[in-house]
């Protein structure tokens, strides 16, 4: 359900883009960041080698410490699939960068903002399984749903992101995460019977 209302969402604001509807929030919304340099190093947490790192490491702690081999297989899909997937959007919108970023590509949907989500995310469900109590499982998300926007949000301050384009990062993230997770748990419970 909420990998589904998340895609409607994303859609949404993908229609919004297209039809000019975001132009006047965009413009104002880079202009408020442009000063928040304090988000700047941020961005790191979203950045390929990051991502690539902390994913293997999840890997093989899942290995080591849990013998979950479907879980392994939900990072890799996740994480992965989710790259595929923005890399694909990106090509079909075809949305230019805003006028003073200093990197290449397509600006919809944000990729740090996409994978920082599903990654980060990913890490917290794993890590509030160790967990007995609610309130600690809570903070564990809590913070790692933080660090998810603090590293979204650090595209607006480095001017390289609309804000839409980071709005869709987030929604399309979570609505794909929410959809892998489902079919890791309906794995899990089947035994891995399809």
């Amino acid at each position: 359900m909420i990998a589904a209302v998340g895609a409607v969402f994303f859609l949404a604001v993908w229609a919004s883009v297209a039809a000019g509807v975001t132009k006047a929030a965009d413009e104002g919304g880079l202009q408020l960041f442009d000063s928040w340099q304090w988000l700047d190093p941020f961005t790191f947490l979203g950045n390929g080698k990051t991502i690539g790192i902390i994913s293997v490491m999840l890997v093989i702690g899942l290995w080591f410490f849990r013998r979950d081999v479907y879980g392994m297989v939900l990072v890799v899909v996740a994480v992965g699939g989710g790259y595929g997937i923005n890399e694909w959007i990106k090509h079909v919108v075809g949305r230019e960068r805003p006028p003073h970023a200093e990197i290449g590509g397509f600006s919809f949907p944000s990729g740090h903002a996409m994978i920082g989500t599903i990654y980060l995310l990913l890490l917290a469900y794993f890590l509030a399984q160790t967990r007995t109590k609610r309130g600690e499982r809570a903070a564990i998300y809590g913070v790692f749903a933080v660090l998810a926007l603090l590293t979204g949000l650090s595209r607006l301050s480095l001017q390289v992101h609309y804000p839409s384009d980071v709005l869709g990062g987030f929604v399309l993230g979570g609505a794909y995460l929410s959809a892998c997770l489902a079919l890791y748990r309906m794995s899990i419970h089947r035994g891995g019977r399809w």
